[in-house]
């Protein structure tokens, strides 16, 4: 536009004389003939021209600012083919072309800052309205029990987290219903398996009284399969109460007793010496007085289950066991050649991790150290 101002001003101001002359007139190069344009212009344009088109030409490499910038438009004026050309640098810029730029940045940066702005604002309601449901699906999830289980889902806005809505409640519904399964069992089975092994142990104890108070001779045989059928009723016993406990679902704390840790290893040593009959086994037994405040029946459970695995499990060796305040460790080393746990007393080898399941149930300090022929177990209540 400028150009085109300063070739009108020109032809106004000048005769046609001179037009035919080339000239600079206000810092353009204006010529009707192409040959009397500045040689550099001829050498960086090619004719021929459009009409009303601006050429320009900058030397300089990408992303950088160019030293010199040259310009040329061919414009018909009253019927007077001209040739405009000019040589920009930023010597002989004009102070408007700076105004201009600085205004440009400036619409630029209130373009850019309301661009940047908007999309800010338009990402963050897009996040929030696809993290709304998700966060709905965890609350959900999380408010979930056996009460609630069956009702419908609330639909969360989206075909995938109503999927997996659906597949998170058909998963719990079907470990309730597992569950639901195991509570009646462990109901009737608290009773069922009770009185059998009860009944067991009373003809056995029965026996026993008839045996002392008769005095008929018992083959030796017998005697054998008595004693056998006494072991395996008492760990049948021990075994299904430690497993009944185990199963239930308590929701309260046991209540607290003073538990004498001295006292109960002593006696259920006692009750499980039968398991070091006729084996080769040095017991070494060190405690001394000390009270916990602690569940009793738990706490028989656990140490029961500990030194019955111990007394069971070792056929020739040494049985370590010392109590120390509220820390009781027991060890045991086997010297037989046999393998632990392939003893015929009812080896099943479920009393550590009972006791593991216990200890952490109570959330007592339970550690277990295997070695080559043996156990080293430390419990701390």
């Amino acid at each position: 536009a400028n150009m085109e101002r300063a070739a009108l001003s020109y032809v106004e101001t000048t005769s046609p004389e001179l037009r035919e002359q080339s000239h600079v007139f206000n810092g353009y190069a204006i010529s009707h003939q192409w040959s009397q344009q500045p040689e550099i212009i001829q050498q960086l344009f090619e004719q021929p021209l459009s009409k009303n088109q601006l050429y320009k030409y900058a030397d300089a490499p990408m992303f950088s600012r160019p030293d010199v910038i040259y310009f040329l438009i061919q414009l018909d004026i009253n019927n007077e083919r001209l040739f405009i050309s000019q040589r920009a640098t930023i010597a002989n810029a004009s102070k408007l072309i700076g105004e201009n730029i600085k205004q440009s940045k400036q619409l630029l940066w209130v373009i850019s800052s309301g661009v940047i702005v908007a999309l800010t604002l338009i990402i963050w309601l897009m996040l929030r309205r696809v993290s709304q449901p998700i966060s709905q699906l965890v609350a959900w999830t999380h408010s979930l029990n056996a009460k609630n289980l069956s009702k419908q889902p609330p639909n969360f806005s989206y075909s995938e987290l109503n999927e997996m809505a659906a597949l998170i409640q058909n998963s719990l519904s079907s470990a309730q219903h597992s569950l639901e399964r195991e509570q009646h069992f462990l109901g009737f089975a608290s009773h069922e398996l009770r009185t059998p092994i009860s009944v067991i142990r009373n003809n056995i104890e029965l026996l026993d009284k008839l045996k002392q108070s008769t005095a008929i001779d018992i083959d030796p045989k017998v005697e054998q399969i008595i004693e056998r059928i006494n072991r395996a009723s008492l760990t049948m016993k021990n075994l299904s109460e430690t497993l009944l406990w185990l199963s239930r679902d308590l929701t309260e704390a046991l209540p607290n007793t003073t538990v004498n840790l001295q006292d109960i290893i002593t006696q259920l040593s006692e009750e499980s010496h039968y398991l070091l009959n006729n084996k080769q086994i040095e017991l070494s037994l060190s405690t001394q007085a000390f009270t916990i405040q602690q569940p009793e029946y738990p706490v028989r459970i656990v140490l029961g289950n500990i030194i019955r695995n111990a007394f069971q499990h070792t056929l020739q060796g040494d049985i370590s066991i010392e109590q120390h305040d509220n820390t009781v460790t027991i060890i045991n080393t086997d010297h037989n050649d046999v393998a632990q746990g392939q003893s015929s007393d009812l080896g099943f080898g479920l009393g550590l991790q009972l006791t593991a399941q216990l200890a952490e149930k109570l959330g007592w300090q339970y550690h277990t150290l295997a070695n080559e022929h043996g156990y080293q177990v430390t419990i701390t209540f």
